[in-house]
């Protein structure tokens, strides 16, 4: 009977009576799916069928509800594709009432004094709002207040969804179809654990999180992740697919081999291949190991950017805390060097007692390898720096005219005191950062500057357990002024 609804499907379009179609079932260990990040996939299928020589209709059971039609492409050795049709009339009673307007229906009510089934005829003469205007032998019915029975499955009705083709081939015998398509409704990201487990090492362990709402199921399939923001899809599409193209068999994955998964470069993209088959089910959030990483070197950082603006006369701060960073190199001497999707880091740590407690998260972009990581905690409770310009003067250094005017060029210096106080049981470094105009020199500092660049110097300072440190510096800013009597 099911065989016969489709073949009805297929020939919808021809109006002619042809052969009952080759209905194509999902097949274990045949599904490849290449799943990018903005909720988008590319599914690669493998179906074995029987082909006779010349034309064929064949149906493929089960794609995505979410598939992009347009997108889709079937091909095999010596067939030529001549029409492909999708159909996602799936089962539900609302399709059910709007396929049987004008037909003949069973009905049944209850008998309020009895309480025994009523079965009767009626004529599905319409519907409105999903529930059926039906005619008896004794008039309209509008709002019955029983049930509907249909007879039958209406022609193109399934409980999957499904896509028909049909094809030409040279010679018939047992052939792989090949069929690929975009879909929406599955996505991708990447969550990392860092465990602290000493001041300079840390364990770091990614996670895939896999989010299906395509609208099916994905039996033992390939998956491959896709880093990297797509905006031209089809190129991808046809570069992935041609790569499903030599794949007649697919090989079973060692369920046993380690995470730390090697990504290949594609297109300048990053391409996750995970080493194990795996079932995705519909309406389903799966979690898959991508990577492990032991005694991870990092560097812990307090950073600060002192904020003066050098035009105020009593320019000052009072206790501001210098956020608390993680510096971790992507490289092997860092025990890592792996290129790392974008995702959210969290930070756990082991208190005196052996507890283990959060200590902070951040986000971080697509991360190649010998690139630097800098992941931001938090700010630091115990470190805590105030700052004053203790001193401010100005001197003019040039005049022109300037019709009734006169442009001044003038020579500001500034002596700035920072002071950095360290509460915590250990000796710590706070780099001190602060943004200057640009026309600005350093003449005077008690402790030694480096140039980030044009604008910006940057101050080590390293202080002791339970103590202070301050650092003075003088600055010369130049600036201009137009003055008019």
């Amino acid at each position: 009977m099911r065989y016969g609804l489709l073949f009805l499907l297929c020939t919808a379009l021809s109006g002619a009576a042809q052969a009952e179609p080759l209905l194509l079932k999902n097949q274990d260990n045949s599904l490849s799916l290449s799943i990018y990040n903005k909720n988008l996939a590319l599914v690669k299928d493998i179906r074995p069928a029987a082909i006779q020589s010349g034309n064929n209709e064949i149906v493929f059971d089960g794609v995505a509800s979410r598939i992009q039609a347009e997108t889709a492409i079937i091909y095999g050795d010596g067939i030529e594709v001549t029409e492909q049709n999708y159909s996602y009339n799936l089962m539900s009673y609302d399709n059910f009432i709007k396929q049987f307007v004008g037909k003949k229906v069973k009905t049944v009510r209850i008998n309020p004094t009895t309480g025994d089934n009523i079965y009767e005829t009626a004529t599905l003469i319409g519907e409105a709002g999903g529930r059926p205007i039906l005619e008896f032998d004794y008039g309209i019915d509008s709002d019955f207040p029983g049930r509907v029975v249909f007879n039958n499955i209406p022609a193109g009705m399934s409980n999957q969804p499904t896509l028909a083709a049909k094809l030409n081939a040279k010679q018939g015998g047992e052939k792989n179809l090949y069929l690929a398509y975009l879909t929406g409704g599955l996505s991708w990201k990447t969550d990392y654990v860092a465990n602290v487990r000493s001041k300079d090492s840390l364990d770091l362990t990614g996670w895939v999180t896999i989010n299906n709402e395509s609208g099916i199921d994905y039996n033992q399939a390939k998956i491959q992740l896709i880093a990297g923001d797509v905006n031209i899809v089809r190129p991808m599409m046809a570069r992935s697919f041609n790569m499903a193209k030599g794949m007649v068999a697919m090989a079973a994955y060692d369920t046993n081999e380690a995470v730390n998964i090697e990504p290949e470069s594609i297109n300048s993209y990053e391409l996750y291949t995970l080493p194990n088959m795996t079932t995705i089910k519909d309406k389903q959030t799966k979690q898959i190991a991508l990577i492990e990483k032991h005694d991870v070197k990092y560097l812990k950082e307090f950073n600060l950017r002192t904020p003066f603006y050098f035009g105020d006369d009593n320019n000052e701060f009072e206790k501001l805390h210098p956020s608390i960073t993680y510096v971790v190199e992507n490289n092997a001497d860092s025990h890592l060097g792996i290129s790392l999707p974008a995702g959210t880091v969290r930070f756990y740590e082991n208190d005196k007692s052996g507890n283990l407690q959060f200590i902070g998260s951040d986000n971080i972009n697509h991360t190649a390898k010998e690139d630097t990581l800098r992941l931001h905690l938090g700010d630091a409770f115990n470190i805590s720096v105030k700052g004053k310009i203790s001193k401010a003067k100005e001197r003019e250094i040039d005049r022109q005219p300037n019709r009734l005017c006169y442009n001044i060029k003038l020579l500001k210096t500034y002596e700035v005191e920072v002071t950095v106080n360290n509460a915590e049981s250990e000796n710590n470094t706070v780099i001190l950062s602060q943004h200057f105009p640009e026309d600005y020199k350093i003449v005077k500092e008690s402790i030694k500057s480096e140039e980030k660049n044009a604008t910006v110097r940057q101050w080590k300072v390293p202080v002791d357990r339970d103590s202070k440190k301050t650092l003075n510096y003088t600055v010369e800013i130049k600036s201009q002024e137009r003055i008019c009597d």
